[in-house]
C-alpha cells in the first residue's frame, strides 16, 4: 500500500488517495466491497470538491489571464470574494430551531440535551455551509463512549471533502456511507469508518495495512447517516453546489477585470509626456550622460533650449487612461452573479446605490428567501431522521419507532429574517383575524423569540400571575383562617407561597401551568401563552 506524499497538514490536497483494502481481518467480503466502492466514488469527486473549496476560500488562480496583461504584471494576485459571499448568504438564512412533534410539544424526547452535548448549534451551521460549497454534507449518528467522556450518542457532521455515500433509488436513502476520521502529518488518512445498514465498522491504518478497531451493531436497520443536499434532483440526489459552473466563470471574469484595472493603474499612475522637436542634448547632463526619464517626470521640466533652427520644443501630456470602463464591466458582472446566485447585487460591494425603501430591500431578497426556504425543507427531512436515530440509540429510547417519533419535525427560523417590529406587526394582524393565536407559543416563535427566551417569558408570566393571585387572596382574607391581616413575614415566605400554587415542572413550555383563584381557593390551570 502506497500513498503519495503531500504537504503536511494540507487536508484538502487532491493528492490524497486511498488504496481500497482487499482484505481486513474480521470484516466480511460484502462490507469490503462496499468500502471499495465508496472510496473510489470519493476519490472521483475529490478534484471537483477541491476546486469549489478553492473558489470559496479565494485561493483559485486564473489559468488564462489574457494578452492585455504584460508578463511582468501577471504575478499579481487579485481575489474576488463573491463565491464566499454567496455561500454565506445562503447558509446564514438556514437556522435550525429544534424539534417538535405532532402534538405541538417541543422536544418531546429530550433531543436537545444530546444536541447540546454534541455542540450541534455550532456544527450544524458548519455542515450547512459545507453543503452550499460541495452540494452535500453528511450527518452520522453513532453510540458514544461514555467512559471516555463522550456523549451517549455522537452526532458528527461530515464534509463531502472527507466522506461519501451510495444512494439507493428505491429506498431514497443511503445503502452505505464512508468517512475519513483522521489523517497523519502528511495528510494521509489513517482512520476511516464504514456505515452499513446493520453495523458501523471503524478501521485504522498501520504499517501492515488496515485493521479492524471497532465494530458494533446499531439496530436501526438503516444506515445511520443522513445527507444534507442543496437543490437535489431526480438525476442528482446529492444536489448541486452554490458555486456552479456559471458562478466560477463569472468570478474568473471579475478577477480579470480587477487585474486589468490594477494594470492600468500601474501604467498610468504617473503622467505621460510627449516631447516634440527637442534637442537630444537636452536629455544629457553636463558630463554628457543620459538623464533618466524618471528625473524629467519627478523633477519637472522647467527649461528646454531651442534647437538649431530656433524652434522651441513642444511638450504635450498624454491623458491618463480611465478605469471607468473596468468599473462598468465589474458592475455588469456583479449583476450577472446576483442573477445566478439570488444574492442581492448590493451585497457584492460594487453597486452601492441605496434601496429606496424597506420594501425594496425585501423585494431584492425575495429570490434568496425562496431559495433558502426550499433548502430548509430538504434539510428538515434529513434532520428528522437524525432526531429519530438519536432517540432510538439512547439507552432510554424506544427500540422501535412509535407514532409520535414518526411525526418528529425539524423547526426552522424564518429565512426572511424579519425584524422584531415587522414580525410583531404581522402577528398583530393575524391575531386580529384569529384571536386564539394569542394563546399559543407559536405567536412568540413567529415574532422571533428563541426557545430560551420563550421559556423565560412564560416563567416570568407564571410568577407574575401567582403573585397577583396571592395578593388578591390576601386582600380577600383567604389565608390563615380568613385573617386578612396575616401576611407572609419574609420574602422567602412569599416565594414559598407563590411556588406552592405555580407548581413548576419540566413541561412548563408545553402546558403553560399557572394558577387561578376561584370560589374554592387555589386551582392549577393550564393555559397556553
Amino acid at each position: 500500500m502506497t500513498y503519495p506524499i503531500v504537504q503536511a497538514n494540507d487536508l484538502t490536497s487532491i493528492g490524497v488517495t486511498i488504496t481500497p483494502p482487499s482484505y481486513v481481518q474480521g470484516v466480511d467480503d460484502k462490507n469490503i466491497d462496499l468500502l471499495a466502492r465508496l472510496i473510489m466514488q470519493w476519490q472521483a469527486k475529490r478534484a471537483r470538491n477541491k476546486l469549489k473549496t478553492d473558489y470559496w476560500n479565494g485561493k483559485h488562480k486564473l489559468d488564462h489571464i489574457g494578452f492585455s496583461i504584460p508578463p511582468a504584471l501577471r504575478k499579481l494576485e487579485e481575489v474576488v470574494g463573491w463565491p464566499a459571499k454567496a455561500v454565506q448568504a445562503h447558509a446564514e438564512r438556514c437556522m435550525f430551531d429544534g424539534f417538535v412533534s405532532k402534538n405541538d410539544s417541543d422536544d418531546p424526547y429530550g433531543i436537545q440535551r444530546t444536541l447540546v452535548d454534541n455542540r450541534f448549534d455550532i456544527e450544524l451551521p458548519m455542515a450547512i455551509t459545507s453543503t452550499m460549497v460541495h452540494s452535500c454534507a453528511f450527518i452520522a449518528v453513532t453510540p458514544g463512549d461514555v467512559e471516555a467522556g463522550e456523549p451517549e450518542v455522537l452526532v458528527m457532521p461530515k464534509s463531502a471533502q472527507w466522506a461519501s455515500g451510495l444512494w439507493n433509488w428505491r429506498t431514497r436513502s443511503l445503502d452505505a456511507a464512508f468517512a475519513v476520521n483522521d489523517v497523519d502529518d502528511y495528510g494521509r488518512p489513517v482512520e476511516m469508518t464504514l456505515y452499513a445498514t446493520d453495523r458501523t465498522i471503524r478501521l485504522h491504518n498501520t504499517s501492515t495495512g488496515w485493521r479492524l478497531v471497532d465494530e458494533h451493531s446499531h439496530g436501526l436497520n438503516r444506515v445511520p447517516v443522513e445527507t444534507l443536499a442543496y437543490r437535489p434532483t431526480l438525476d442528482r440526489p446529492f444536489g448541486s453546489s452554490v458555486i456552479s459552473r456559471a458562478v466560477m466563470s463569472i468570478t474568473d471574469d471579475a478577477m480579470r477585470t480587477v487585474l486589468r484595472s490594477e494594470t492600468s493603474a500601474e501604467f498610468y499612475s504617473a503622467p505621460q509626456y510627449l516631447l516634440l522637436g527637442a534637442d537630444p542634448d537636452s536629455f544629457k547632463d553636463d558630463d554628457g550622460n543620459p538623464i533618466p526619464v524618471w528625473e524629467f517626470i519627478i523633477g519637472r521640466i522647467n527649461l528646454l533650449s531651442k534647437d538649431e533652427d530656433g524652434d522651441v520644443p513642444k511638450l504635450e501630456q498624454i491623458s491618463q487612461q480611465s478605469v471607468q470602463p473596468h468599473i462598468e464591466q465589474l458592475r455588469e458582472l456583479a449583476c450577472r452573479f446576483a442573477g445566478e446566485t439570488n444574492v442581492p447585487v448590493s451585497s457584492l460591494g460594487v453597486v452601492t446605490d441605496n434601496p429606496s425603501s424597506a420594501e425594496a430591500m425585501h423585494a431584492a431578497e425575495k429570490d434568496l428567501v425562496i431559495d433558502c426556504a426550499a433548502a430548509t425543507r430538504v434539510f428538515g427531512a434529513a434532520l428528522r431522521r437524525v432526531g429519530q436515530d438519536i432517540v432510538m440509540m439512547r439507552s432510554d429510547g424506544p427500540n422501535e419507532m412509535d407514532d409520535e417519533l414518526a411525526t418528529l419535525t425539524a423547526r426552522w427560523r424564518n429565512p426572511a429574517l424579519p425584524s422584531v417590529i415587522d414580525a410583531g406587526d404581522a402577528m398583530v394582524k393575524l391575531i386580529g383575524a384569529f384571536p386564539w393565536l394569542a394563546e399559543t407559543t407559536v405567536a412568540l416563535e413567529e415574532v422571533g423569540f428563541t426557545d430560551e427566551q420563550i421559556t423565560r417569558l412564560l416563567a416570568e408570566k407564571r410568577r407574575n400571575q401567582a403573585r397577583n393571585s396571592l395578593d388578591a387572596l390576601l386582600q380577600a382574607g383567604g389565608v390563615d383562617g380568613g385573617d386578612s391581616r396575616r401576611k407572609p413575614d419574609t420574602k422567602q415566605d412569599r416565594d414559598r407561597a407563590i411556588g406552592a400554587v405555580t407548581e413548576p415542572s419540566s413541561q412548563t413550555r408545553e402546558t403553560g401551568v399557572g394558577a387561578n383563584l376561584d370560589g374554592t381557593g387555589w386551582t392549577a390551570s393550564t393555559s397556553s401563552a
